[in-house]
C-alpha cells in the first residue's frame, strides 16, 4: 500500500522531470532560427530569414505540413515550454498537468507509462 507521504514525494518527482522537460523544450525552441513558409515558386519550401530553403514540402499532405510547422516557429515552441512549466506542480489536482505530462510522452522526451496488469 502507498503512504500519502510516497505519492506526494511521487508528485514531486514527476513534477521537477516535468520542469527538467520544459527547460529542454525551451532550449530547443530557442535555437531554431525564424522561418516563413514560401509558396511563391514551383515548390513549397520553408525559408529562414535569409531567405535560404530549410525545408522543400512534398507530397498531398505538403500544405497541411507547411502549415503545421508555419503555427510552430520559435516563439510557439518558448511558450509551450512555459505552459508545460507552469502545468509541473507538485499538488495532486492541478489543471492541466496530466495534458503537459501526455505532450511531454507524446514529443518522447518523458517515458510512457508502461501497461501492467492481468491478461
Amino acid at each position: 500500500m502507498v503512504t500519502r507521504h510516497e505519492r506526494q514525494l511521487e508528485r514531486a518527482a514527476l513534477a521537477k522531470r516535468m520542469r527538467e522537460r520544459a527547460d529542454e523544450v525551451h532550449a530547443v525552441a530557442r535555437n531554431v532560427p525564424f522561418w516563413r513558409v514560401d509558396d511563391t515558386g514551383d515548390e513549397l519550401v520553408m525559408r529562414d530569414t535569409d531567405g535560404a530553403v530549410l525545408v522543400t514540402f512534398h507530397g498531398i499532405h505538403a500544405p497541411l505540413m507547411a502549415r503545421w510547422l508555419d503555427m510552430l516557429g520559435r516563439t510557439a515552441g518558448m511558450a509551450l515550454a512555459q505552459l508545460i512549466r507552469h502545468c509541473s506542480g507538485s499538488q495532486e489536482e492541478l489543471p492541466g498537468r496530466a495534458a503537459a505530462l501526455a505532450l511531454l510522452q507524446e514529443m518522447g522526451v518523458e517515458p510512457k507509462p508502461t501497461r501492467s496488469g492481468r491478461r
